[in-house]
This record gives structure tokens, C-alpha cells and sequence, in this order.
């Protein structure tokens, strides 16, 4: 392969003229791993027609990502028919929380905040026994936390006495009481290893075999137009 050539029979590593196949080809008709040219061909690909592992023209087909006025692609912007689902990262980072107390302190304190585990479709604090009494704000929240997945939770606790025994006729007595506490309302997030999430129609089973279809259909159109030259050029 020559370094620079204007002969579209003899590939370069750059490539110019009418017909133009190299590296880096420019001209009215390139070939190459990056083309830009009227008809451009390769991986990646520009022009008023381009075909290419990426592709912005006119009229555009990228096997990863296309643009333009008509295309069809992976991915892409402009008039363009995305075959591949968008993706979405979610990272998970703890927020910024109040002072937290433990379960314990609340012997003294009448309010404050705890950190829970919502698990099981219930909240696990340290030093519960068992799952603490939830206002019906808190109780609502709790479903919202389960619905969207999370696993963690930052639960706002008031301590409520409550009495044991309300004997009738007794009413100058001193009377039993029980310190319950109460979790008025809650907080959640997932925290964990990043999730991926897909976005846009066609996310079920039915539909990625579709998409998937439908990329291996972009593969072959791009192997047919453009990538049987190219590899032929680095013979």
C-alpha cells in the first residue's frame, strides 16, 4: 500500500481523487476506513451518501450510528430509524443524609433519623426486633421505595407513649405506659453496582429479537456496499 496515491486502483494510506480508495479517502467516490466524499464508504463514513460502522449523510446507513436526512442505524439523530435501544447507566451514590441516630439513643430522644434496609417489602433497622409501626405517609412511601427498587432508606422516628392499661375507675392512678416508636416518613434510593436500563419501544423479549434482526441486517448491508472493498484493500 502506498503511502499517498490518486490511482483508485492502487490503495493508499491516503487516498485522493475522482475515485479514491485508502485509509483516508476523499473524493467524489472514497473507499476507506475513514471516506468522505458524494458517496463515501467505510467505517466510518461521510457524505451525501455513506454507508458505515458510522454514517452521516443525506442519506445515511450505520451499522453503530447514523445521521442525516434519511437514515437508518444503531443510534443516530436527523430523520433516522434506530434499530438498537437507548441505553441508560444509572450510577447509585448515596445521598446526603441527616445525622443518623441509633435505635438504642431513642430511649432518650423523642425524634430523629435512622438508616433502614428495605427488604422484603419491609424496613430493617438495626436494633429492631421487628419491623417498627409506620405512619400511613410512611407506609405509601414504603410502597413507592419497592415498586422502584430501592434497597435503602432514611426513616424520620418519633417516639410515642403509649398507655398499657386504661383501667375504668382508676382514672387517679398512675397508669402503665410504652414508649413505641414510629416511623413517620421515609426516604429511599437503590445503592449498589451501577444497573442498565433500556429505554424507547421494542425493550421485551419480543422486541430485542426484532432489534436484533434488524442489526444483523445492517451488518450485511454494510459488509455488502462497503466492507468486502475494504478488506480486499488491505490485501
Amino acid at each position: 500500500m502506498e503511502i499517498f496515491s490518486t490511482d483508485p486502483d492502487r490503495p493508499g494510506i491516503f487516498a485522493v481523487g475522482q475515485v479514491a480508495t485508502g485509509v483516508f479517502a476523499l473524493g467524489q467516490m472514497a473507499t476507506g476506513v475513514i471516506a468522505i466524499g458524494q458517496v463515501a464508504r467505510g467505517v466510518i463514513a461521510i457524505g451525501q451518501g455513506a454507508v458505515g460502522f458510522v454514517a452521516i449523510g443525506q442519506g445515511a446507513v450505520g451499522v453503530l450510528y447514523a445521521g442525516g436526512m434519511m437514515a437508518v442505524g444503531g443510534r443516530g439523530f436527523g430523520g433516522v430509524l434506530k434499530v438498537l435501544p437507548k441505553v441508560r447507566v444509572s450510577k447509585h451514590v448515596r445521598p446526603k443524609l441527616p445525622p443518623l441516630s441509633e435505635l438504642a439513643s431513642f430511649e432518650e430522644q423523642k425524634r430523629g433519623w435512622v438508616l433502614a434496609r428495605v427488604r422484603h417489602g419491609q424496613l430493617e433497622i438495626e436494633g429492631a426486633p421487628a419491623p417498627i409501626e409506620l405512619s400511613p405517609e410512611a407506609t405509601q412511601q414504603l410502597g413507592a421505595a419497592v415498586e422502584s427498587g430501592h434497597n435503602y432508606a432514611c426513616v424520620t422516628v418519633e417516639v410515642d407513649e403509649r398507655v398499657r392499661d386504661a383501667r375504668a375507675g382508676a382514672y387517679r392512678e398512675a397508669v402503665d405506659r410504652d414508649r413505641v416508636v414510629i416511623g413517620k416518613r421515609l426516604s429511599s434510593w437503590f445503592e449498589g453496582q451501577p444497573r442498565v436500563h433500556l429505554e424507547g419501544p421494542l425493550i421485551g423479549p419480543g422486541g430485542l429479537v426484532l432489534r436484533a434482526f434488524g442489526l444483523c441486517a445492517l451488518v450485511a448491508a454494510w459488509w455488502l456496499f462497503a466492507g468486502q472493498d475494504i478488506v480486499a484493500m488491505f490485501k
